[in-house]
Parts: structure tokens; sequence; C-alpha cells
């Protein structure tokens, strides 16, 4: 497998705010067994375990009152603990391999949840409903990468969303903000 490479890239703004699920430690270790059985071409660069995660919604950071408001739509919403299977692996069109889970009505449901949230709060959100395409980023800047034939399912028991500020700086870094238990 290749090393990990950072890649300095420029970016329009410093933050922005992740609201995601990120898979505990032993799914993490799954997801990077299943990475190094990939072949990748020089120049990849792969995120850690720790910022591995499944994007719910995106959106412009905000500060102060707004974040405030943000955090309490957040809380609003109310979803049991999903079993998510991730089986399929690929790389896209823009170079980004990922795997994704089987289709999952729930999962779905959470999103579509959250977004409705944010939205009634009055915050623009960067992930729309439509399209959106459930996957995990195990790969970025890897055209040409061969993956194996098939992907042992990993099981994922998803028990809480998490809202995180992304500082688009080198080294690129995650801040919690806060966690919301799916009971």
């Amino acid at each position: 497998m290749a090393a990990w490479i950072l890649k300095k890239r420029p970016m329009a703004e410093s933050n922005k705010l992740l609201v995601g699920l990120f898979p505990a430690r032993e799914v993490q270790a799954e997801i990077e067994a299943h990475r190094k059985n990939w072949w990748w071409p020089r120049g990849c660069s792969f995120p850690p375990g720790d910022r591995l995660h499944l994007t719910l919604q995106y959106l412009p950071d905000q500060q102060g009152n707004a974040e405030q408001r943000l955090r309490a739509a957040l809380s609003e919403v109310s979803m049991q603990p999903l079993q998510l299977t991730l089986d399929r692996s690929c790389t896209w069109s823009n170079d980004a391999s990922v795997v994704q889970p089987s289709e999952h009505e729930d999962l779905r449901r959470l999103q579509y949840d959250i977004s409705r949230a944010l939205v009634r709060a009055g915050f623009s959100l960067d992930v729309h409903v439509r399209g959106w395409t459930p996957h995990v980023t195990i790969a970025r800047d890897a055209e040409r990468a061969a993956r194996p034939t098939s992907l042992k399912p990993i099981r994922w028991t998803a028990t809480e969303f998490r809202l995180v500020r992304s500082h688009f700086t080198y080294p690129f870094r995650h801040e919690p903000l806060g966690s919301y238990p799916l009971h």
C-alpha cells in the first residue's frame, strides 16, 4: 500500500461544518484492512482511521448564536441506531475511492431529517437530499487504483451522529463540536 501522503490543497474557505457518522475503531480497522487490499498508484492520499466518516450534511461554518441554533436543530433529530453494511467499493470519476453501504431506508431518513431540521433553522446546505450518495472516502487522488473483486461485508452499528468543524489548513483537522445519540 502506498504511504500516507498529505497534500497541500488550496481551499477557498478555512472551515466547514460536517454532520456525519463516524465508525468505531473496530469498523475503522476493517475499512483499513479492505483498503490494504487495493493497488494504489503513487500520489494517493488516505484519510486516517479517526477521520473516516459517512457525511450526512455539510454546511458553511457558523459561529456564536448561529452555532448554538445549529446545535439545537440537530438535537431535535431522533432515530434508532442504524445497522449498516458496507458491501461495495469503487473509485469515482473525481478520483475518490469509497466504500458504500447497501441501501438503507433509515439512513436516508436520518439524512433527510437532519437536512430538514437545519433548513427549518435557517441554514443553507451543501449536500442536497436528492443525489446524496452515502459513502466513506478511503482515498483521494486515486485515479487508476485497482480494487479487489469483492468487499467482505463490514457490519457497522451507528449509535450517534457528530458535528465537527473541518479545518482546511495544513495539516487538515477535524474539531469535534457535538455528539447526538441515536436511541
